[in-house]
């Protein structure tokens, strides 16, 4: 059972402007979206905590482009490795070539089956990135071991693919990965360059000058430049993680917006159907909400949208996503819950949105007498009216609920959800005995369907 949640109060004075109430808005942050504690963390721990799912969501596709690319240019580098043993069969640097591109290809095709899984792991993208530098120094350490070390230091080929490896890092939307990766890279690159140095004037190889001469200068500059290139991608990553976080945040609430949350309960509602888990959807709305801002202004309602979106947040779990649909109405997906579990949390949820509340000063307290819904308001003591915060909230599943798409289920919990208001609001509503829950499916899918003819 998650802990209550505790509960809001936002104080504005009616005779504020709107500039003013944003002002009051930001200064009782303690109680708002986006702060989680009191106390300021510092920039380095904020450095190594990416919390937001959009950005995992958004490295999981990254990392899955990557196995399917990966994985074709291992077969690549294997073939061109395969070609050069059948026409230079004696030469020590093909047969290297070739075994580090079958090992990569093995790995190439793990790492393939990992990310296409239901239940993908945060660590794959550590452990692919480091795994990728990694095979790039074997293969240069190899022919140190080999004892052809000028090869190790002025590869022509190989080392450049260290360059590949730090760029496709930015695909997964991690700057953790980026910095990890490549300060691996340069640390390893420069241990093979230590490891070679100690070879000069023992190893006879060293006076073959087809690999080119042993220089410090050129070894110190390609530390360098993998060092650069480090920071060209951490920087790229930092500038598309708040762009990717913008898209899909909505900017007031902290919740993702429609059109992303559509898209994660798509997927989570695939992976139900094949898993068999269940899955439910519940659509939440505030009650007179419109009233509410009609009264006191949008300043004062996006503060309390803000407050409510705050207490949901406390009372969800990591793997529940919850969004905006527009406007006061918000959802919420809660993979592996039937409809009642669904509705227990739903009802938590509701008693937290009714701890949300404003309180004014006398001035509105006056003008709230003559308010189309008095019972919105209720007398506290001194010069302050409070709000009252309620909301309906419908509550549909599957495989309970018996829908067989995504669009079918979330138009189940918003007929329940208009049941919950028709039967006085303030109420969870996940069973519509007595409703005629196919007349508002029916007129969402005729809605839908002259959309897409108009288009």
């Amino acid at each position: 059972m998650p802990p209550a949640p505790r509960p809001t109060t936002i104080h504005i004075s009616d005779r504020l402007t709107s500039l003013q109430k944003m002002a009051a808005l930001h200064g009782q942050g303690g109680d708002m979206v986006g702060e989680a504690s009191g106390r300021r963390s510092s920039a380095w721990s904020e450095f190594w905590r990416v919390s937001d799912r959009a950005l995992r969501d958004a490295g999981l596709e990254g990392e899955r482009t990557i196995a399917k690319y990966r994985l074709m240019a291992a077969l690549l580098l294997c073939g061109i490795a395969l070609r050069a043993v059948v026409t230079s069969y004696d030469l020590r640097e093909t047969w290297v070539g070739l075994g580090i591109g079958l090992v990569g290809a093995l790995a190439c095709v793990f790492f393939l089956w990992l990310t296409h899984q239901d239940r993908v792991r945060s660590w794959i993208g550590f452990v692919a990135s480091l795994l990728d530098v990694t095979l790039v120094s074997a293969g240069l350490a190899l022919f140190v071991v080999l004892d052809l070390p000028q090869i190790a230091t002025n590869s022509r080929v190989i080392f450049e693919v260290y360059f590949i490896c730090l760029a496709v890092t930015c695909l997964r939307y991690d700057r953790r990965i980026c910095l990890v990766t490549g300060l691996t890279a340069a640390a390893q690159y420069a241990l093979i360059v230590w490891w070679a140095s100690t070879t000069i004037g023992i190893s006879p190889t060293w006076n073959d000058g087809s690999y080119g001469r042993f220089d410090v200068q050129d070894q110190i500059a390609r530390v360098v430049l993998l060092l650069v290139a480090t920071i060209v991608s951490l920087s790229i990553v930092l500038r598309v993680q708040q762009l990717r976080v913008l898209s899909v945040r909505d900017r007031l609430t902290g919740l993702i917006i429609r059109g992303y949350f559509d898209e994660r309960l798509g997927e989570a509602f695939d992976s139900a159907r094949r898993t068999g888990e269940p899955i439910a959807v519940a659509m939440i709305d505030l009650d007179y909400f419109k009233s509410f801002n009609d009264r006191f202004g949008h300043a004062v309602g996006d503060m309390v949208l803000s407050s409510v979106a705050g207490a949901i947040k406390q009372l969800v779990r990591d793997e529940d996503v919850v969004g905006r649909y527009g406007g006061e109405e918000l959802i919420v997906m809660l993979p592996g819950l039937d409809r009642a579990k669904a509705s227990e949390r739903m009802e938590l949820i509701r008693l937290a949105i009714s701890e949300v509340g404003v309180e004014l000063d006398g001035h509105a307290r006056r003008r709230a007498a003559d308010h189309a819904q008095a019972e919105l308001f209720t007398d506290i003591p001194a010069d302050y009216v409070r709000t009252v915060l309620t909301a309906s909230i419908g509550v549909a599943s599957w495989p309970e609920d018996s829908m067989d798409t995504v669009a079918a289920l979330v138009c189940r919990a918003d007929a329940r959800l208009l049941k919950a208001k028709s039967s006085g609001r303030n109420r969870v509503e996940s069973n519509a005995d007595g409703f005629d829950e196919f007349a508002v499916i029916s007129s969402y899918q005729a809605a839908d369907g002259a959309a897409s003819h108009a288009g």
